[in-house]
């Protein structure tokens, strides 16, 4: 994860690879149509009831925006929409997992509404919903796992490799403001910045080990320093037997540690439960889709 400098927008212009894991939310969504209504009606339901249900949400407001773009397309949508959404990852973790879930809102009224977008499309208008969006739409929505992500974030090239490996994921029991963090990395001053494109290289090529070597999250330079529980998460995690390297997600606070296998990631995320981390292991997609 590498950030650049600010844009004209006043967003961060960002170079960052991105790749689907196997832990996932899981939605029921379901769509009554009723013209004569004359009205969209909303139902959202989630298992973690400190979440919002409404404009708030980010599946909420996917809703809204695919009603908007359905509108444009002479297909105005009423009846009744039910979401329900079980949330299994962590929530405010720099694991995207309310982009997660817009994504799969839109890619599911898409099918049910019939709009006939293609992928692309669907990502051009997921980068309104947030810059981690599009590479959810991609990832589900396509065979791709693995992109690099430019601009926001939004701006994707699918990479058709990627990192073989399973994978511990813990966090302390408190999240950490994205505004913050991207605030201090403008006032930390020098960085050490990864090259992505070396990174692609190794994951191109299926050389594991070069691709550890590039890997690199600079926003670990404001959140380890804010926060010394992620600090020491971090070198508890890069201590631990079977895990090859550990790496801030995003802004934090969740620590990944890239495993050889499932059984150490399992392992590892036993360890961390018990020390009072949420912890959760999570395999590579790709191998799991047996492509």
């Amino acid at each position: 994860m590498d950030v650049l400098g600010i844009r004209e927008d006043g967003f961060h212009e960002v170079a960052t690879v991105m790749q689907q894991i196997s832990l996932y939310d899981e939605l029921d969504i379901r769509w009554q149509e009723d013209a004569e209504s004359g009205q969209l009606k909303i139902e959202l339901k989630t298992n973690r009831p400190y979440l919002p249900t409404d404009e708030r949400n980010l599946a909420y407001k996917a809703v809204l925006l695919m009603e908007k773009h359905a509108a444009s397309l002479g297909m105005m949508k009423y009846g009744s929409l039910s979401i329900d959404i079980m949330k299994r990852i962590p929530v405010a973790a720099g694991l995207a997992g309310g982009s997660g879930n817009g994504a799969a809102v839109m890619i599911a009224l898409n099918r049910l509404w019939e709009l006939g977008l293609d992928t692309r499309k669907l990502c051009a208008i997921g980068a309104e919903l947030g810059s981690d969006v599009p590479f959810m739409i991609l990832t589900q929505n396509s065979r791709y796992t693995c992109a690099m992500g430019r601009g926001r974030g939004e701006e994707l090239t699918p990479i058709s490799k990627d990192l073989d490996m399973s994978f511990l994921l813990a966090k302390p029991r408190f999240g950490v403001s994205t505004k913050e963090v991207y605030r201090g990395i403008d006032e930390a001053g020098e960085l050490d910045h990864p090259d992505g494109e070396k990174l692609t290289e190794a994951l191109l090529k299926g050389d594991t080990e070069a691709a550890l070597k590039e890997m690199g999250n600079v926003l670990e330079a404001y959140t380890l320093k804010a926060y010394p529980e992620v600090r020491e998460l971090k070198e508890l995690i890069a201590g631990t037997e079977g895990v090859r390297l550990a790496m801030m997600s995003g802004s934090g606070p969740t620590v990944i540690g890239f495993c050889e296998n499932i059984a150490d990631a399992k392992h590892a995320a036993r360890k961390f439960k018990e020390l009072g981390y949420d912890s959760y292991f999570a395999g590579n997609m790709r191998r799991i889709r047996g492509k």
